[in-house]
């Protein structure tokens, strides 16, 4: 659940070799589309339980990644087409890394199944990611993956890596490969060395309801988040602000202010809030401003008398899930009509929030609310934490699935955000994996999975950072695009040299010849 750094160091050996042995293009492509949508649906398994559009979530996902995948394996056979040895190992981290890249940004993005989730307790190793972000990690666990494979293929005999009368090709690159190693373990000890201690913290209390959000209604949510409130404040009256998961509420609080005074009706929501003395930050959808026709996933913070603060709107929406692509062209909505009886969905957020509490102790603290799987995604957290946050606040509903897998795989993925900005990372759910993070990727808190629970804890909060990555955020992934475009610029450029020179060549033979035969 928490990530097999053994399989995450050896599962690309096969798959190295099977490049190594086809003489195909076209079977490395479908050998590598295998791979990815059998990856994909071995892993995300859980998302066959989104009811009604499962046929989407896993069966249509499946297909597409089987379908997109097919371009790099046509590259992979370039590669150990053309490549050398020296080369190939590298090249193959590259293909992988930008694979991973690609299938975890845009619209439909999905940040599952990547081979940095097998490392989430190499807890040194990981540190440089603040420099690289996740994707210096895929990259550095592939390569180990392919300079295992060449070593057992030297060692066999099927490659001259190692031949002395070739000069030992494979020992540069081999060598290579442990200073890098070496040297991000290094970076990732002195990393772990910095005793900074925190500047401020807040005081949390995290709600986890455990409703199922397919029967259970949102009266029901409400009033077993109230329950559990008032029982963790028994406890613990120091409190400076209250969390509850992601779609906590499911009509709008701005449109329904008045009905949530009476509802639920023996222990109305509003009351309840002035009861507690205490602000909230909530799930809830939110209706657009200039188009009221809109309606987003959002999270409010509401004060203790009802009113609400701020509020942020979702800008990552889950395809076919929150949203429905092209869904604005009528042949699209009768399409989604008739198969899952509805064509709506979320609207997309498109404004990076910053929301501001005082504490009790008299701190201005400043936090962000990546909501459910926003915190998957490097680009988004960093765009977030760089509008001057001092924590990220994730809240998150996906019990949907009903499945420890799902929880713990959302957990591995949005954990690496920590240790990339530098900054707390705080995930409050309605089954789990509720959890505090601190800046050094230590878990300082966690709640049990799919329970009725809450967690009273005090969040370290250090003085705000821009790490390398929060600055340049995908840089790594661009700069291997480059070094790939100029590694086939190149290889093509000396293809066409080469076939001058056979075609100069061969005229010029040909020429002579006829004039020798001529002349004889």
């Amino acid at each position: 659940h928490f990530g097999n750094i053994i399989m995450g160091l050896i599962c690309f050996i096969p798959l190295y070799y099977v490049f190594f042995r086809s003489n195909s293009k076209h079977k490395t492509a479908l050998m590598y589309s295998f791979f990815v949508s059998l990856t994909h649906l071995f892993s995300s398994f859980w998302l066959i339980n989104f009811q009604d559009f499962a046929i989407f979530t896993l069966g249509a996902s499946t297909i597409a990644y089987f379908v997109l995948a097919y371009p790099f394996g046509l590259f992979f056979n370039y590669m150990f087409k053309y490549s050398d040895i020296k080369h190939r190992p590298f090249l193959f981290a590259l293909t992988i890394t930008l694979w991973e890249y690609f299938k975890s940004s845009g619209f439909t993005a999905y940040p599952w199944g990547v081979v940095s989730m097998t490392a989430l307790n190499l807890h040194t190793c990981i540190q440089f990611i603040d420099v690289t972000g996740v994707w210096g990690l895929s990259y550095v666990l592939a390569l180990i993956g392919a300079m295992e494979t060449e070593v057992i293929l030297a060692f066999f005999g099927l490659t001259e890596g190692f031949k002395k009368h070739k000069k030992r090709p494979l020992m540069q690159p081999l060598f290579l490969t442990i200073f890098l190693i070496f040297i991000i373990n290094t970076y990732g000890f002195f990393a772990l060395q910095n005793n900074e201690s925190p500047t401020k913290n807040i005081s949390l209390l995290l709600v986890q309801q455990n409703i199922d959000p397919w029967y259970d209604s949102m009266e029901e949510s409400v009033k077993v988040g109230q329950r559990l409130t008032r029982e963790a404040l028994k406890e613990n009256k120091n409190v400076d602000l209250v969390v509850w998961s992601e779609s906590s509420l499911s009509r709008s609080y701005e449109d329904y202010k008045d009905w949530y005074k009476f509802i639920p009706n023996d222990d109305p929501f509003i009351p309840f809030l002035k009861e507690i003395k205490l602000p909230i930050l909530i799930g809830t959808p939110l209706k657009g401003k200039e188009d009221p026709s809109k309606t987003y996933n959002g999270v409010a913070l509401i004060d203790e008398n009802g009113n609400i603060l701020q509020t942020y709107s979702k800008m990552q929406l889950v395809p076919f899930a929150e949203f429905l692509p092209f869904i604005e062209h009528p042949i699209v909505k009768k399409f989604f009509n008739r198969l899952v009886g509805f064509s709506s969905g979320w609207a997309q957020g498109q404004i990076y929030k910053l929301f501001n509490l005082k504490t009790k102790k008299g701190y201005d603290v400043s936090f962000t609310t990546p909501i459910c799987y926003e915190d998957a995604f490097p680009s988004l957290c960093a765009g977030l934490h760089e509008k001057g946050s001092d924590l990220l606040i994730n809240l998150t509903n996906d019990s949907w699935s009903k499945i420890e897998s799902a929880e713990y795989q959302h957990f591995a993925i949005a954990y690496f955000r920590a240790i990339e900005m530098r900054t707390s990372l705080v995930r409050s759910t309605n089954g789990g994996y509720t959890c505090v993070i601190n800046p050094k990727g230590e878990i300082l808190g966690t709640l049990p999975l799919f329970k009725e629970s809450t967690l009273n804890i005090d969040v370290p909060i250090y003085s705000h950072k821009t790490t390398p990555y929060a600055f340049f955020k995908d840089w790594l992934p661009l700069l291997l695009f480059v070094i790939l475009i100029q590694y086939i610029w190149k290889k093509q450029t000396l293809y066409i040299r080469k076939q001058k020179e056979v075609l100069y060549y061969t005229f010029h033979w040909k020429k002579d010849f006829s004039e020798i035969f001529v002349k004889s």
